[in-house]
Formats: C-alpha cells, sequence, structure tokens
C-alpha cells in the first residue's frame, strides 16, 4: 500500500512540475500562401506534427532548446531554432522553393502512371511562368447569359400550332438574360487590380448573372489557394501546389502529339478525406511544363447558390513570353422543385501588355469604374468589340428584347401598363396589395390587402390598421419613400399611427435624411428575447417626432446623426382581456400588464461614427457599390439625453466604442469577431426606458452569435463600463468532410464564444462556448434562394449564477445581395 501512494505521489509530482507550452505557428511560401501538409519534427525528442490546411501547427513542448526540422515536397528543408521559455511561442516560417532539377525524379516500372510527376513539373516551374508576365494590362469581353425554365402552363382557349409557337418562343425569350461587358484590365502584383468598364449593355433581368466583372474573383489554379468569394465562401485548394498533391489523385486520361510536343490531358479528383477541392481535367504540355487547358467542377457542397458550378480556361503564349489565360468559360446551373435556372458566361482576353511598370499610387480601393457613355455605347462599338461570336439564339434575342424596349418605352404602352397595374381586381384587394403607378413621374403608390387591416393580436386585443407606402425613383437614382399607418384600437377606442419619410440624396456617397412622426406602441427594451417581447410589461405608449441624417464623408467613413423628441405614456389604465393577463409561461412572463409610470417628456441627439480603412468599392455612374475590406470596421457612438427642451426631462450621456470583422482562415473557414465597450458618464436624470441592457438567451431558440448570447440567464441593465465579445466561426465542412458518411449528407459545423464583463450583477464574469451542426437546404419556391437548419448546444460559466447545458434550434437564410448567411 505504501509502495502504491509513493508511486501515485511520484506521478502527480512530475505532472506538477512538468510544464508544456505551445509553440505554434504559420508555414508558408515566398507569397505568403499557406502550406498544408508540412511536416514540423522535433530533433531532439524524434516527434512533430504536419502543418493544416491553412499552414498552421501546434505543437506542446517543455522549456528548453529545440531544432525544427521542417520539409514539404518541392521545398527546401529547414532546421529552425527556438528556444521555449514561459509562456506560449509563436513561430511562423517561410519555405522556400526547391531548385527545380527533373533529373531527380526516377520512373520505375515501365506501365506507371506519370501523371503526378507531370503535375509536379508543373509546380515546380509555375512561379516562372507567373513571374514572366510580370504586371501587365488587357482588355477583356464579357458575355454572360442566363435562361430561366419554368413548368408550362395549358391554355384553355384553343390556338392554333403556329400562334402556339410563337408564344412559346417569345415566353422562352422572356425568360432569359445577356449581359456583355468590354473593360480594361490591369494587373499588379499580388491581388491588386484596376479595371475600366468602357461598355456595359444588359438585357432582361440581369442580377443574377455571374461574372460582370473580374472583380468577382482570379480563378487562375497557379494559385496555391482559389478564393472566389462571389460563389463560395470557402477558398479551393489548386491541384497545381504541393498540399495539393496530398489532397488529389492524378491519371493521364490521354496523349497526344501536337506541333511535335507531347500533350497530356490529366485527370484531377479528391481523395476521400478532402473538403474544398474541385474535379475535373487539366492539360500540360510536355518539356514546357505549362498549363494550356483547364476543365474543374466546384464541389456543390461548397456553392451558396448553385447546384452545378464548373470553370473552363484556356491558356495562350503571348509575346512569346508568358502564358496566360486568353478565354474561361463559367457554366452553373440552380433548380428548385419545377423551376430552374442555367447560365453561361464567356471572357475573353486580348490585347495584352506585359511588365508594364505602374506608379506606386496607381492601384487604390477603387478597383472597378465606368461612365454614363459606358451604358450608351451603339451597335457600331459592338461589333468592333466582341471578341466572341454571338450564337443564333443569342441574335433573336437581342432583337426581340430590343424591340420589346423600343415598344414598351412609348407612350401609348406606359400608359396602358399604368392602367393595366392600376387596375383594382378583387385578388389585388384580398391578397396580393393595390399598386397605383406614374411613369411620367416615376412614382409608386401601394396599399396592402385587406386582411393587412385587421390585427387581432395587439395589445389591448383587435386593432384596425390601414396603411399605404409611396415610393418615388429620380432618373439621378436618387429616390423618395413615404410610410404611413394608422392604427385604431376597437376596445379602447384609440387611435395610433405614424408616418415616416426618407430621402436618398445623394446615392455615391449614400447620403440620406430622415423625418418621422407616430404615436404608437413602443418595447421598452426592443431586440429583447421572444420570452421577454411578448410580456405587456415591456410596452409603453410612445409619441413624437425625430430627424435623422447620414452621409460618407470619406471612403470608408461614415457619420450618421439623429435628434428624437419622445411624449412617452403609460399604457396600465388601456382595457385588456383578463383572461389573457392570467397566463403564464414558466417563471418569464408572470402579471402580464403594463408597467405604471408618470408621464414625461424626453429629448435626445445620437452621433455614430463608423470606418472601415482600406474599403474597396466599384464606381457606377451614379453609385457606389461598397466590395469590402481585409480591415475591421471601428465605430464610436453617443446618445445625449437633453434636458429642458420641449420640458424634457432625461439628462445622461452614453458612449460606446466597438469593432467588428469578418476573416476568411484559408481552407478552415470563415470567422467574425465583434467586440464593443461603453458605459453611462452622466446620469443626472436617466429614465427606465433608456437603460443600457444585456440581451438573454432566447429558450429553444438559437440567436444571431455575432450579436446575442445563448445562455445568459435574464436580461438586465448595465450603467458602468462593461466589456463585450462574440466570436463564431463556420468550418464549412473543414472538418466534418474527413468523414465520408458526413461529407455525403452535407453537414456543416459551426462554433463560437462570448463573454461578458460587467460591474452590475455582483461584478459578472460570463463567459459561454457553442457549437453547431447545420444542412443548407433550397426554398422550394426560388431556386437561387437558400437557408440552413441547424441543431447547437451551448454551455455557460458565471461567477454569479449556474446556467444548464442548453440545445436549441435556429434558421439561417442566404443573403445573395451581401454573400452572407444572416
Amino acid at each position: 500500500m505504501r509502495s502504491i501512494l509513493v508511486f501515485i505521489s511520484f506521478i502527480f509530482s512530475a505532472t506538477v512540475f512538468s510544464q508544456y507550452h505551445k509553440l505554434t505557428g504559420k508555414i508558408t511560401n515566398g507569397k505568403l500562401d499557406p502550406l498544408a501538409f508540412a511536416s514540423v519534427q522535433v530533433k531532439e525528442i524524434r516527434s512533430g506534427t504536419v502543418t493544416k490546411e491553412d499552414g498552421t501547427y501546434i505543437l506542446e513542448l517543455e522549456e528548453g532548446k529545440y531544432d525544427l526540422v521542417i520539409t514539404l515536397i518541392g521545398y527546401k528543408p529547414q532546421v529552425v531554432t527556438v528556444i521555449v521559455r514561459k509562456g506560449d511561442l509563436q513561430k511562423n516560417i517561410i519555405m522556400e522553393a526547391a531548385e527545380s532539377n527533373l533529373s531527380e525524379v526516377i520512373i520505375k516500372g515501365k506501365n506507371r502512371d506519370r501523371a503526378e510527376e507531370y503535375i509536379r513539373n508543373v509546380i515546380r516551374h509555375k512561379d516562372a511562368i507567373e513571374n514572366a508576365a510580370g504586371n501587365y494590362s488587357c482588355k477583356v469581353y464579357i458575355k454572360a447569359l442566363q435562361e430561366d425554365s419554368v413548368p408550362q402552363k395549358k391554355t384553355k382557349k384553343p390556338i392554333s400550332d403556329s400562334l402556339l409557337k410563337i408564344q412559346q418562343a417569345n415566353a422562352e425569350l422572356n425568360r432569359m438574360a445577356m449581359a456583355e461587358i468590354v473593360l480594361q484590365l490591369d494587373k499588379g502584383a499580388g491581388k491588386n487590380i484596376k479595371e475600366e468598364r468602357t461598355g456595359v449593355k444588359k438585357r432582361g433581368n440581369t442580377q443574377s448573372l455571374f461574372f460582370l466583372s473580374t472583380t468577382e474573383g482570379d480563378f487562375s489554379f497557379y494559385n496555391n489557394i482559389v478564393n472566389v468569394p462571389s460563389v463560395s465562401q470557402t477558398p479551393f485548394l489548386s491541384p497545381l501546389s504541393y498540399s495539393g498533391l496530398l489532397a488529389y489523385r492524378y491519371k493521364i486520361i490521354k496523349t497526344e502529339m501536337v506541333n511535335g510536343k507531347k500533350i497530356f490531358t490529366i485527370s484531377i479528383k479528391p481523395r476521400q478525406l478532402s473538403n474544398a477541392t474541385v474535379e475535373g481535367e487539366i492539360t500540360v504540355a510536355d518539356s514546357l511544363w505549362v498549363v494550356l487547358h483547364t476543365k474543374l467542377k466546384l464541389p456543390k457542397y461548397h456553392l451558396a447558390e448553385y447546384d452545378f458550378f464548373e470553370v473552363e480556361q484556356q491558356y495562350g503564349l503571348i509575346n512569346d513570353t508568358a502564358w496566360m489565360i486568353t478565354r474561361q468559360q463559367f457554366t452553373y446551373t440552380a433548380a428548385s422543385g419545377k423551376k430552374s435556372s442555367s447560365g453561361t458566361t464567356v471572357a475573353t482576353y486580348t490585347n495584352f501588355e506585359l511588365n508594364k511598370q505602374f506608379s506606386k499610387k496607381y492601384f487604390g480601393t477603387e478597383v472597378s469604374s465606368a461612365t454614363l457613355e459606358a451604358y450608351k455605347r451603339d451597335s457600331v462599338f459592338w461589333l468592333s468589340n466582341r471578341t466572341e461570336p454571338l450564337t443564333e439564339k443569342e441574335i433573336r434575342f437581342i432583337h426581340y428584347k430590343d424591340s420589346v424596349f423600343i415598344a414598351t418605352h412609348t407612350e401609348a404602352y406606359l400608359d396602358s401598363m399604368d392602367r393595366k397595374i392600376n387596375k383594382i381586381t378583387w385578388g389585388k384587394v384580398l391578397f396580393k396589395g393595390q399598386n397605383f403607378n406614374d411613369h411620367k413621374k416615376r412614382r409608386n403608390w401601394y396599399i396592402p390587402p385587406l386582411p393587412n387591416l385587421f390585427q387581432p393580436l395587439q395589445f389591448g386585443g383587435t386593432r384596425i390598421q390601414p396603411s399605404f407606402v409611396y415610393f418615388k425613383t429620380y432618373q439621378s437614382r436618387k429616390n423618395l419613400s413615404i410610410f404611413f399607418e394608422s392604427s385604431y384600437g376597437i376596445r379602447n377606442k384609440d387611435l395610433n399611427g405614424s408616418i415616416s419619410l426618407n430621402r436618398m440624396y445623394n446615392p455615391f456617397n449614400r447620403g440620406f435624411y430622415s423625418v418621422r412622426l407616430k404615436k404608437s406602441f413602443d418595447f421598452i427594451f426592443n431586440g429583447d428575447a421572444w420570452i421577454n417581447m411578448i410580456s405587456r410589461s415591456n410596452l409603453y405608449l410612445n409619441q413624437g417626432f425625430g430627424f435623422g441624417h447620414g452621409l460618407e464623408l470619406a471612403n470608408g467613413l461614415f457619420f450618421y446623426s439623429d435628434v428624437d423628441m419622445a411624449f412617452r405614456r403609460s399604457l396600465a389604465g388601456y382595457k385588456t382581456n383578463n383572461r389573457f393577463d392570467t397566463i403564464q409561461i414558466g417563471t418569464s412572463v408572470q402579471d402580464n400588464r403594463a408597467v405604471f409610470f408618470e408621464p414625461y417628456n424626453a429629448f435626445y441627439g445620437s452621433l455614430r461614427l463608423e470606418y472601415t480603412p482600406r474599403q474597396r468599392y466599384i464606381r457606377e455612374p451614379r453609385e457606389k457599390i461598397i466590395l469590402g475590406s481585409s480591415w475591421p470596421t471601428f465605430y464610436a457612438s453617443w446618445k445625449k439625453g437633453i434636458p429642458h427642451i420641449f420640458k424634457s426631462k432625461v439628462d445622461f450621456d452614453y458612449l460606446e466604442f466597438g469593432m467588428k470583422q469578418s476573416i476568411k482562415v484559408g481552407l478552415l473557414g470563415t470567422s467574425s469577431y465583434t467586440i464593443k465597450t461603453g458605459s453611462f458618464f452622466n446620469m443626472r436624470d436617466l429614465e427606465y426606458v433608456d437603460y443600457k441592457r444585456e440581451r438573454r438567451g432566447d429558450p429553444l431558440f438559437f440567436s444571431n452569435p455575432n450579436e446575442a448570447f445563448q445562455s445568459l440567464d435574464s436580461s438586465f441593465p448595465v450603467f458602468k463600463r462593461f466589456y463585450e465579445g462574440h466570436y463564431v466561426h463556420e468550418f464549412n465542412g473543414a472538418l466534418l468532410n474527413k468523414i465520408p458518411f458526413l461529407k455525403k449528407i452535407g453537414l456543416r459545423e459551426i462554433a463560437g464564444t462570448g463573454f461578458l464583463f460587467t460591474p452590475e450583477r455582483d461584478n459578472l464574469r460570463y463567459v459561454e462556448v457553442f457549437t453547431g451542426i447545420e444542412r443548407v437546404f433550397k426554398y422550394p419556391f426560388d431556386q437561387l434562394g437558400k437557408f440552413k437548419l441547424g441543431v447547437y448546444i451551448s454551455g455557460s460559466a458565471a461567477n454569479q449564477f449556474r446556467n444548464p447545458v442548453q440545445f436549441k434550434i435556429g434558421v439561417t437564410t442566404w443573403d445573395r445581395k451581401n454573400g452572407k448567411w444572416l
């Protein structure tokens, strides 16, 4: 027994005194591209690890001096000495490419497939191939075409075969969309590009056409990682990379002689345990070891909108100097139920100028631009600049759309369309709502359908709620919108209403102003968990008016200001349904009645400043399209309660700072974070409605993890300085796709954490973690629309309360406009 105790004591002592420290880092090449599957061995202990797909590695070592031996096929071995002391250590390493020496390749056996050997030769030569072009310019012609397919409706009235064919042909042309673009592209070092679109012509509904600008993605598979955010949030591992040698299988499927040289067509297939990989074929030239042609399909799992996406590329020798992409074709389809869309985009590259010299400030945040003249090019321009011939169907479509455009833009036709739109029918009155359009004045009125008049589940019972929307768009893309709503309560015989006006006066700099006037039931804590939002104690009567303004002062720098006057009244005197007041949901909703408080007036002013450094954008003739930035967005906001004006009672100051960012972590997915801190530095008269509150988690439902906590036990106010943070990582299959069955059923993983430190609730220290499994589904009525259904588990640790592990469900929708999940 004594010997056992001695042994246990020895083990315990060894555990206490043998402390391990983390050694982390990232292995990259000279271009700082991550190198996956590189071997990192510790010479002294003869153990090590392999880098992940994003090039990172982790080792746990005791204090001491170690030699790290880093090796990867195609790169020179490196020995790096590190000294591990107390605390974690980070060591990033840049690998140097090995010199090309084809004599090192030894082939054994006559029938051995040499596809991988040929791919290795291409990889060895690709730096020289890319460097031969240097900085360059070229002319790009883009032709994008999409066709939608819907079930044919059977006509009740008999018609002739000839008339039926005409109707079917016109219906087919009406379901098409086409765009032609001519642009000048300048390409600098790294990811620097600048394009000027000199010709733009769009016909039909072109919103879902792909690749109308070279800013939509760089599909060069000479890059180790192919990043195409317009198609997939996850980048793809190129088969023409040393990391790709471990992720793909290569096989020669065709050998032919062209101009005395052997040309090999090599099949590319991902290995079983792979994630963001492509599939198809690559054609390379013997001896030159250059790519002549690619035809590669992107995995459906990672496609946000499409069910099928394929890119085909042709390479040509330019000026006897460099092999460049001369033609790209993108083919894509999307289907939902009986509806489907199919599209093809062709981009040709001509008039190359290689090894150009650009000034240091030539490439900036404006990556693309077009003038108004570019949208007014005539047929002579297109005949002289069109490098891809039109098909017979495309010619028919152009003639049809041009003739339709002429016919539908006459005053007589537009007047007839207004009469048709403005005609009152029972279908519009009961289901769709009624529009009143005036094309001459470019304005539209909309009245919701009749059932919207009756709102039975309102405070105090059923309310009659008529409303309308007015919208006017100017030719300059400025606009004006008005929303009006009135509300009459049957039980309390009270009248509420609101009217808001919004005017966009500068579309390029997002300049707008707004005017608001209302009398309505408002929430004391708007945005609280649903369990609190259904409580009548969260409601009060708000009457007032307000003014708002916003403008982009400089690129990425936005300024917003608001002034509001509120006349606040309690709803405690309103008649309600007593039977409903007795309903309780657990311990959350009790004594479901409005809170009584003395009426008072409140006057506010608020300012908000947001800045995103290096914000990239596209300049259109009358507007600006923001593409985003690799930098975080910083913001500062100040809200002040101003006393005495209009007998205002409130007097406080609240100041908040924060930052947020979304980061692509290579093949491992996408991370996003939000960090903020705030406090009241004046609370001379702070009313209950103006408290800053922390939101509790929703029972059963998974809340937006970038804004809310999943496991916080209750909502509560904070007055002193607090610190709050949220972090979410979407792996996009980086882990689950290692398991063939889970990869087949299309599951994806998500994880995150959050923290809240605040003096309130006895100096609360709260941390939570969550993880979940999601699957993407398609909307049955929208072939390009998708949503994610997820199951999640969350847990937390806090110094003031205990919260059990919770299981939740959630739905996330795809935002096509901004290319992200919401």
